[in-house]
């Protein structure tokens, strides 16, 4: 966005996408408070993944699919920067359609566990889960494989015909860009083994594959933080903003420590010991919308509009 012959629907379409993120997460939130506002005795589920299974469901994973496009599309200023926010884009694509199977806290109707529809709620087995929903897994999941391959194939025929007509970046950028490449079709290869095991309710894919996206996806987007606090170190005209994002990814490392390890350990009592995962989770998206006002705001200088 740094070409000042970009033309200003381009500018704007760019802003219009950083500003939509923030926006669905704050729709996300509403509507995680609203389901909580409207149960019984304002029961909070374990984690926020959870909410999948209650009528929140269409915001969440619209939400995380609308964030993880975002973060594929929006390059970075770096070729690193650009690589784990592609990376993590992808993995929040996962998390919103795989679902977890820590959904029983407050339980869930009894129809998305395959059961019929009732006033009240039913504790569910997981294998009852996974059952009710895997033609919707299997769907939703085999059509993000197919995108993604699709998406790997252009970009790769694209790129090799720009470099071949000479618009060739510097050897280093084209590391870059291979080592990203490879590291998406890696994932969407790994994403694919482990779906071939997806009629097994024991399996990764059932058991692991949301958890792990998630933990994965959000590691990335906190290097993602520090590596903008990196970019903003040595120019003193910006040095607020080094402290600024330097400060935001501490503070994201020490409430994924806190909680984390805290809940593993046994460190919490009562409501927190039982909703450490959703407390988490919650301030790290939350953090998550921090970063990207900060980075929409810091980069007007590469003359997005201010509206």
């Amino acid at each position: 966005m740094s070409d000042p012959t970009a033309p200003e629907i381009a500018r704007r379409t760019y802003s219009g996408i950083r500003l939509g993120v923030v926006m669905v997460i704050l729709a996300l939130g509403f509507a995680v408070w609203r389901e909580i506002a409207s149960s019984q005795e304002a029961c909070v589920q374990r984690s926020l993944s959870a909410y999948f299974y209650t009528p929140v469901r269409p915001v969440f994973v619209g939400a995380l699919l609308l964030i993880g496009f975002a973060f594929i599309v929006m390059w970075g200023k770096t070729a690193l920067e650009d690589a784990v926010l592609n990376i993590a884009g992808l993995l929040l694509s996962v998390v919103a359609l795989v679902p977890t199977l820590d959904a029983n806290y407050c339980s869930v109707p009894a129809s998305a566990g395959g059961g019929e529809a009732t006033t009240g709620t039913a504790r569910i087995s997981d294998s009852d889960l996974i059952s009710a929903n895997a033609d919707t897994v299997a769907r939703s999941f085999t059509a993000l494989l197919f995108a993604l391959v699709v998406i790997l194939v252009l970009v790769a025929i694209l790129t090799l015909r720009a470099w071949a007509a000479g618009r060739k970046p510097s050897a280093g950028m084209r590391a870059a860009y291979l080592a990203t490449w490879l590291a998406a079709a890696a994932v969407v290869a790994l994403l694919y083994w482990l779906y071939r095991d997806a009629d097994d309710p024991d399996s990764a894919f059932n058991q692991d594959v949301h958890g792990w996206s998630a933990n994965i996806a959000v590691g990335l987007v906190i290097v993602a933080v520090f590596l903008a606090a990196r970019e903003n170190r040595n120019d003193p005209q910006r040095h607020q903003w080094f402290w600024l994002y330097g400060s935001l990814g501490v503070a994201m490392v020490v409430t994924a420590v806190v909680f984390k390890g805290g809940d593993e350990v046994g460190l919490f009592s009562g409501w927190l010991d039982s909703h450490a995962t959703f407390v988490v989770e919650a301030i790290l998206i939350a953090f998550i919308a921090v970063f990207w006002v900060f980075q929409t705001i810091e980069r007007r200088r590469d003359r997005a509009p201010t509206y």
